[in-house]
Formats: C-alpha cells, sequence, structure tokens
C-alpha cells in the first residue's frame, strides 16, 4: 500500500482534473468530426490542454500556469457566450457553461491543494521539486549534535534535543558531517515538540548539487 505521506505530495484529485482537462479537446475533436459541431475553438483547445499538462507536472510554477490558463479559458469562454448569447446553438451553449463551470472546480481543487504537504513549501519557485527521503544521519544544529528525520536538497525535518526551543523565522547554523562537512544556515519554518523543519539559506550551487548527488546514491525511501 502506498505510504499515506506519499499520496499526500501526489494528490490524486489533481492528476484526475488534469486527465479531464487533456480529455475535453480531445472530446471536442472527435465529437465535431462526427457530428459537424464544434464547442470550443482551437485557441481554448490550446488554453485547456495546457492547463492539464502543467498540472500533472508537480511544481508551484506549473501548477501557477495551470491555474492561470485555467482562469483565462474561463474568461474567454464566458466572453463568448456573452456576446452570442441570442445567436448561439443552445446545445453548444450549454456544454461551454458547464465546462467553464467544470474548470472553475478544478481551479478550486487545485487551489486547495496548492500548499504544503502537496506542494513543499520549501520548494523554490524556479528549481526542480525537491524530494524528501526518509534518513536519519547526524548533524550538527546550533553547536548541537543530533538527527535528521527526513532531508531533502532544500531543507530537512531535524529531532531537537528536550527543552530546546526555536521558533519559526529563526536562523542557526547547520553542518552535515557525513556530507563533506557541508556547512549552511537553517531557516525555521516549522517548530514542534521534538523536531524542526529548516530551509537551507546561504548554500552554494555546488553544495545543493552534493547533497542531491549523495541522496541519489543512497538506497532511500520518500516521504
Amino acid at each position: 500500500m502506498e505510504p499515506k505521506s506519499s499520496t499526500l505530495e501526489r494528490p490524486r484529485a489533481v492528476q484526475m482534473a488534469a486527465a479531464v482537462l487533456i480529455a475535453t479537446p480531445v472530446l471536442d475533436i472527435m465529437m465535431m468530426q462526427r457530428t459537424g459541431t464544434q464547442i470550443f475553438s482551437w485557441i481554448s483547445w490550446v488554453m485547456i490542454a495546457g492547463a492539464g499538462i502543467s498540472l500533472m507536472i508537480r511544481h508551484k510554477l506549473s501548477w501557477l500556469v495551470g491555474i492561470a490558463l485555467c482562469c483565462l479559458f474561463v474568461l474567454s469562454t464566458g466572453f463568448s457566450l456573452f456576446h452570442d448569447l441570442e445567436s448561439a446553438d443552445p446545445i453548444v451553449s450549454s456544454a461551454k457553461l458547464l465546462d467553464c463551470l467544470l474548470v472553475l472546480f478544478i481551479v478550486g481543487t487545485v487551489s486547495y491543494f496548492f500548499r504544503y504537504p502537496y506542494l513543499d513549501r520549501r520548494q523554490n519557485w524556479f528549481a526542480p521539486t525537491g524530494e524528501r527521503f526518509a534518513l536519519s544521519m547526524s548533524v550538527v544544529l546550533d553547536g548541537v549534535e543530533t538527527q535528521t528525520l527526513d532531508l531533502s536538497y532544500t531543507g530537512a525535518k531535524i529531532a531537537t534535543p528536550e527543552g530546546a526551543t526555536f521558533k519559526v523565522g529563526d536562523k542557526i547554523p547547520l553542518q552535515f558531517s557525513e556530507i563533506n562537512d557541508i556547512q549552511c544556515w537553517a531557516r525555521i519554518i516549522d517548530s514542534k515538540p521534538g523536531q524542526v523543519r529548516v530551509h537551507f539559506e546561504d548554500t552554494s550551487a555546488g553544495d545543493k548539487e552534493m547533497i542531491r548527488q549523495w541522496l541519489s546514491a543512497q538506497n532511500l525511501q520518500k516521504v
């Protein structure tokens, strides 16, 4: 059975929504060939299919592009409905209205999932997806030796000593003793009793790539 955390990171609802968007122009083309009636223009086909493809990619920027294309489709189709209100075929108008409502529902669904843990909030907008791996590894956090609970090249979840208090937004030094003694600053993005989640800052591109390669070389389970 797929772990719950893995399911959360790849929400089925968004994947299904993307599949519906991609299928819409395909169905329209098939209907046009059978009946000679075309519901949407080729520009609408491009927008709706592009939105579906964008939502298939689990990344902040890609999902934002998908939402923007959905909104453009709804605005364009809504304008077309209003402009051809009296002359349009009622069946075509009804189909366009239903598709607009469906796309608006999809936008709402994706907007709900547009947050942690479905999209990693440590992820940069223009960077590759920072996959997290379950890993217990020795690190030095603010001068105290402790263990990671999970790790990606962008950040980590780290166990904290009993009684330690960290506030969200704090920046503290972090050292990876097992990965070439890499040192960076860790900004606290979440703090709970016994653990913190941090985002790596002031980390060179070379150090990030070293962490990524090190993780790729291990046989680790994604979380």
